[in-house]
């Protein structure tokens, strides 16, 4: 029988077509880092892709130092002091958050894009109490005049900023073919003309791109002035006749109604105390705290591991954000908590129409909860499709040996260990990665990184296996058995 041919993708630079009415709402493409060590550069991250859909959840599955949360601190902006992007884009709204600053990130991180870390009691403060924890981020960023002067600008600061990085880029190249001590003359004075004609092109588009932004300031200082000012001509329109009566006979009583409706001016305005408070006590109860009004004058060290990391995720929550991160957020929990967390994760999910990244080192854990799977090996995506593509269909060999040492009460099967250990990646394996441990080596493993391949129009794969010339292999039979098993209890007899 003739082997199937399979079409390659260019990755990192297309991750394949989106499907069917799914927009993406962050991007990723060539991602590359690397940290400064005293032996050398760890290179983490190698030429990572993928796009995470509105409303969908995206599991990134891998071993302990594949590259998961380095990814994903490269989302949030919070990568450590030597850590260096050295290629790649991650695109939200427009933006390339590779390239925006500390100030930038403050409009988005915690407000769009939040985060649930490991380990919930190194992410809360021991000797604050949990209500002020979470009502603290709400009344910081509070404030409603400040968001609809953003709204106004936002579009044409996000049009300057990416102009001016670009010529800041080319500036940096400039200056690396400067420094290159490998660099010709030659070399070095086309790197000046090609800087010099990108600064020529560039300079008029950000001029005009700064004539424009203080346009839509001015423009956004007047909303706001007109904003506020309905809103004060309103507020003043109702306190007169409160006023009127509380300065006549018996109107002593009117005072509450007076107080009541400041603190109904002042919250158009801000976010207040009260008002955060509420929210606070309503977001507990949403993520299953039972008796909030005591729970929220407590500290952390009086909460279960489950309790504190429920909070962690109520705190992520408080300003509504469009993508959650959720790192490993499982991990230091047992069998039963894990569960209700991941159900209280899907049900906040699709309560919020959220995106979600979920990153963990089990398989088991994503199993009933992931729309779709990336496995992530050495700081490479080595096998993504959806959730039955991967458990149904796996294509990698170690994609067959993640799934095979998964405990599973039908299988009657031993249980198979992954042998040998990560490569080490101050020198990173010049083919696949996985070679070295993978009893499915071929010899071009260890010379050429296989390209990606694509087995259907959700699933891809980067493997030598699935070419043409490399002869069939099976997977093992541990992880056929499971399949057979799953697909018969789910009334499917003859294949996928």
């Amino acid at each position: 029988m003739e082997k199937k041919v399979y079409q390659t993708i260019d990755y990192p630079f297309t991750v394949g077509n989106a499907p069917e009415g799914k927009e993406a709402v962050l991007s990723i493409r060539n991602l590359s880092i690397s940290f400064k060590t005293d032996n050398g550069m760890v290179h983490a991250v190698r030429g990572v892709a993928f796009d995470l859909y509105k409303g969908e959840t995206l599991c990134i599955v891998g071993e302990s130092g594949s590259g998961k949360s380095v990814t994903s601190k490269t989302i949030m902006g919070i990568l450590a002091a030597n850590a260096h992007i050295d290629n790649g884009s991650v695109t939200y709204e427009g933006e390339d958050l590779t390239k925006i600053g500390e100030a930038d990130f403050h409009r988005i991180r915690g407000t769009k894009i939040g985060m649930i870390f490991q380990d919930p009691l190194s992410s809360l403060n021991p000797i604050m109490k949990i209500g002020k924890q979470i009502t603290e981020v709400m009344i910081i960023n509070g404030d409603h005049l400040k968001h609809k002067f953003n709204d106004v600008i936002s579009e044409a600061l996000i049009t300057y900023n990416n102009d001016k990085r670009l010529l800041e880029i080319a500036k940096e190249e400039l200056k690396f073919v400067k420094k290159n001590k490998k660099s010709t003359p030659e070399q070095k004075e086309a790197a000046k003309k090609a800087y010099l004609e990108e600064k020529a092109r560039l300079e008029p588009i950000i001029k005009a791109d700064k004539v424009a932004l203080k346009d839509k300031k001015k423009e956004a200082r007047k909303v706001v002035k007109e904003f506020k000012a309905e809103i004060v001509k309103r507020h003043r329109e109702l306190r007169a006749p409160i006023l009127k009566k509380m300065f006549s006979k018996g109107g002593i009583a009117e005072y509450k109604n007076f107080i009541s409706e400041r603190r109904r001016y002042v919250s158009e305005l801000r976010v207040t105390h009260k008002e955060a408070k509420m929210r606070a006590l309503k977001i507990m109860k949403e993520v299953g705290i039972p008796d909030p009004e005591r729970r929220y004058k407590q500290y952390p060290f009086e909460f279960s591991g489950g309790m504190r990391q429920r909070i962690v995720i109520a705190i992520a929550l408080t300003a509504d954000p469009d993508i959650l991160i959720c790192d490993e957020p499982t991990t230091a929990l047992d069998v039963t908590i894990q569960a209700q967390i991941l159900e209280l994760i899907n049900k906040l999910k699709a309560a919020r129409n959220m995106s979600v990244i979920f990153i963990t080192h089990d398989l088991g854990v994503v199993a009933n909860m992931a729309d779709r799977v990336a496995v992530m090996y050495a700081g490479k995506i080595v096998e993504y499709g959806t959730a039955n593509d991967v458990f149904y269909d796996p294509r990698h060999p170690y994609t067959w040996a993640l799934l095979s040492s998964i405990p599973d009460v039908d299988s009657k099967e031993r249980l198979e260990a992954i042998p040998g250990t990560p490569p080490n990646m101050l020198f990173p394996p010049k083919g696949d990665a996985f070679a070295l441990r993978s009893k499915y080596a071929l010899g071009i493993d260890f010379r050429v990184e296989p390209k990606m391949y694509q087995i259907s129009e959700t699933h891809y794969c980067a493997s030598w296996l699935l070419d043409q010339r490399a002869p069939e292999a099976e997977m093992p039979k541990i992880v056929s058995t499971r399949i057979e098993n799953s697909l018969r209890k789910a009334g499917v007899h003859d294949g996928k």
